[in-house]
Order: C-alpha cells, then structure tokens, then sequence
C-alpha cells in the first residue's frame, strides 16, 4: 500500500508540475485563437450580402462539382448551347394559323433552321397599333430592357419612320443585298428608306384604290370630275385625321405637300381642283354629308358593306383580303390624264440594339426577304406585290391588269413631320366643304392665309 500510495504521490507531483510548465503555453494558444476567431466574426460582420451570396455561390459550386465528380467517373460532353433568334409579326402574318399565309410563314420559318441549324426562330405576335403593339413595344423595350428585343421585326411604313426617326431601327443600307434589289416595284422601292438611308426590306404593300358595285355601274368612273357628279354616294372617310383622301386628289390635281427643303405647302390651283370637285360631290349627292361622320377607313369599308351599293375609297388590302363577289376594285380616278394613289406597307427591320447575334438577325431577315418567298406571302395575304415578280403571281388576268396599274400609279406617303402640320388644316375644310358648313371658296382662302 505504502509503496502504491507513494507512487501516486510521485504521479501527481509530476502532473502539477508539468502543467505548471505548460499553462503558459496553453494561455498562449488559447490567446492567438481568440484572436482569429475575433477577426474571422469582424470580417463576417464587414461582408456585404453580395459577398456571402458569391461565397455561398462558390461553395455551392465547389459542391455541386465534388458531387458530380464523386457520381461521374467518365468525363462528360458539354451539352450544345441553344440559340434563339426572336420574331415579332402583326397578327395576319401567324405562321401557326390555318391561312396559307401562315403556313407559308411557317414553312419558310422551318427551311431557315434546316439552313441554320444553330438557330432557333421564335415568333410573338403584337398588336398592329395601340399600347402593347409593334411600333409602343419597340420604342418601350429598347428603353427598359433591350435585352429583350427580336432579332426581326415587321413594322408598317408609318411605324417604321417613326422608328427610323428615334433611333430604334439599325440602318441596312450595304448591309442586306434585298435592301438594293433592283426587283422592287418602284412604290416599294421608297417604302424601306427614311431620309435617304435603307431602314426596312419590303414585304407586303398596300394603296388607295376605288371599290364599286359593277351591277350598278359596269363601267366606273375614270376621273374624278367624272366620280363627283354622279348621284351614287362615294363613301370615304372624310373625317381622317390624316386627310389622305383630299391629299390624294391634290397630288393628283399636280400638287406638291412639301418643297425640296422638306417645309408643307399648299399650292393654291390644285387646291382650287381639289376643293372644287369636293363641292360638285356634295351638288350632285356623290359626298353626303353623313361622310362627316366617318374617321376611319375600316368605317368606310364596313358602310360601304352595309349598304350594298355605291362606290368606296378604302386601301385595297380591304377589298382583296375580302373580295366580296359584288364588287370590283380599281385605281382610283384621274385628273388631267395622270393617275396617282397613296401607297404604304410592311417591311422587315431590325432593331438598333437587339440583344442577339446582329449577323444572324440579318441572315433571317435576308432569307425572309427572297422574291418568291415574297410573292407568295403578298398573293396569298390579300397585299400588294412589292416585287415585280410578284404581278406575274395573279392568275386573274383582270386583276393583274387592275393591280399593275394601281402599283403604277402610287406613290409612299408623305413623311409624317410634313403631314401633322397639313392634316389638321386639310381634314378641318373637308368637314366643312361637306356638312356645307363653308364655301368652298373661303376653304381654300382660310388654308393659303395658313401657309402665307
């Protein structure tokens, strides 16, 4: 026992000894990592919620990779990135609808991935106009989220100056061969530049023209002197906002809306024909004055349906897209033998800072622009031709005479800086003249004492 108790005496001398010696090691030690705790918790404490989410994001990684290492012993091949090129078209172009328009649209739409098979085409449909449409989703996406954008985009002719204007558009002059095809009808050939410079490739064309019932009248009327003394009522909208009614038989009387330098004029003889055969209409019964009353070429081509005679000037996409089987169509009338009608359009564009690949947006806007492709559309869809190809498509020999004359004669619209300042002065005296609320003469005196 007194052996064994000393023994464990020896044991426990020793073992205070020794911590004697070693506590101020161990207080060192538990010193220095209080102090890298106490760094660590002040760096944690400094690190802002970006950083945690990248370190998370690192160790997520780092795990995820661990993982995926630890489950793959074979290497893996990278899957094949997609790419997705974005269209954005108005409602008559779906390429899933019934129609043979879309299923042209389609088809053509599915040879550009076989040629491409990188890419993908993609199509959202838009409203033509109005909050939520084409031209308000360009100009709103290029603002707030440009990453958004189609590659391609068809816009109508007004729509496209607009863009072309504020800078939305990317300019194709020497950048898509289409852009300088040499095939345009001559009206088209004005519809994609703005200014000089190329902003849209063709697509489909539309004009004025006269609808008439050739039961009642086999042979229509070719001048207008002639139109404005029958007793047939000729249905337009003489409330356009636009004027284009009266801005057609003005140009067609011989007169300039803007001069060289691009400021509106208003000459005062053509003015005097044009307000003239206004106030022979309103003599004869041909311009009733309930036209008054009508602000919108569908207006006029929905009373025109209603009431099942006389005659309708509305664009021509209205009657061919329809093609009631009472009526005709033809080129509107003639003043001193030349012939003149207001054309507009679709054309194809691309946005200036589209968020996909520039090459490739070109790639399908230039197979989307091919002249069979296009003549094909415009005969189908009920539009104009905009290639001269496209006239030999009709197979009514009538017609295709009709539309050869129509695409002869018409011109693109005036820019629209030039009409906002000459609509308010010009559909103000149509009114007037009609609902007789003016002479014809003080008409045209008001509108020069305008310009002076």
């Amino acid at each position: 026992m007194t052996d064994s108790s000393s023994g464990f005496g020896q044991k426990k001398y020793h073992t205070k000894r020794l911590l004697r010696q070693c506590f101020p090691l161990l207080l060192l030690a538990v010193i220095v990592v209080s102090l890298l705790v106490g760094c660590q918790l002040l760096n944690s404490a400094n690190t802002t919620p970006s950083d945690l989410t990248s370190t998370a994001s690192q160790l997520t990684e780092t795990a995820q990779t661990t993982a995926s290492t630890a489950v793959t012993l074979a290497p893996t091949v990278a899957p094949t990135t997609s790419h997705t090129l974005v269209i954005w078209l108005p409602p008559q172009f779906d390429p899933q609808s019934t129609s043979e328009t879309g299923k042209l649209i389609h088809d053509r739409l599915d040879a550009f991935t076989k040629a491409y098979p990188k890419w993908t085409v993609e199509v959202r449909l838009k409203a033509v106009e109005g909050r939520g449409g084409l031209l308000d989703s360009l100009a709103n996406t290029s603002m707030a989220a440009p990453d958004a954008l189609p590659a391609v985009i068809a816009l109508q002719y007004q729509d496209l100056e607009s863009a072309a204007l504020k800078g939305l558009l990317l300019p194709l002059t020497n950048r898509v061969p289409a852009a300088n095809d040499q095939n345009w009808l001559p009206y088209a050939a004005q519809m994609g530049k703005i200014q000089g410079e190329t902003f849209g490739v063709p697509l489909a064309g539309d004009a004025l023209a006269l609808i008439y019932h050739p039961n009642q009248t086999p042979f229509p009327p070719g001048t207008w002197q002639e139109l404005s003394t029958q007793k047939i009522p000729v249905i337009f909208p003489a409330a356009d906002p636009y004027a284009l009614v009266i801005a057609a038989i003005y140009q067609t009387a011989g007169g300039d809306l803007f001069v060289p330098g691009g400021s509106p004029v208003l000459e005062a003889v053509p003015l005097q024909k044009s307000f003239g055969l206004l106030d022979n209409g309103i003599q004869s019964g041909a311009f009733p004055p309930w036209i008054a009353q009508i602000s919108t070429f569908n207006a006029a081509w929905d009373t025109y349906r209603q009431l099942s005679s006389g005659y309708a000037i509305v664009w021509s996409s209205q009657y061919l897209q329809e093609k009631l089987s009472t009526s005709e169509i033809t080129n509107l009338p003639a003043i001193n033998s030349k012939q003149f009608t207001l054309a507009q359009g679709w054309v194809w564009c691309v946005p200036e800072i589209a968020s996909q690949s520039q090459e490739a947006a070109l790639q399908l806007m230039e197979f989307l622009s091919a002249a069979d492709f296009i003549d094909a559309v415009d005969n189908s869809s009920g539009y104009l031709p905009v290639y001269k190809s496209g006239l030999d498509k009709i197979t009514d020999p009538q017609l295709q005479q009709t539309i050869r004359d129509i695409t002869a004669s018409a011109t693109i619209l005036p820019p629209s800086s030039t009409m906002n300042l000459l609509e308010p002065i010009l559909e103000d005296s149509t009114v007037q003249i009609i609902t007789k609320e003016t002479d014809y003469q003080q008409a045209i005196q008001k509108v020069l004492d305008h310009f002076k």
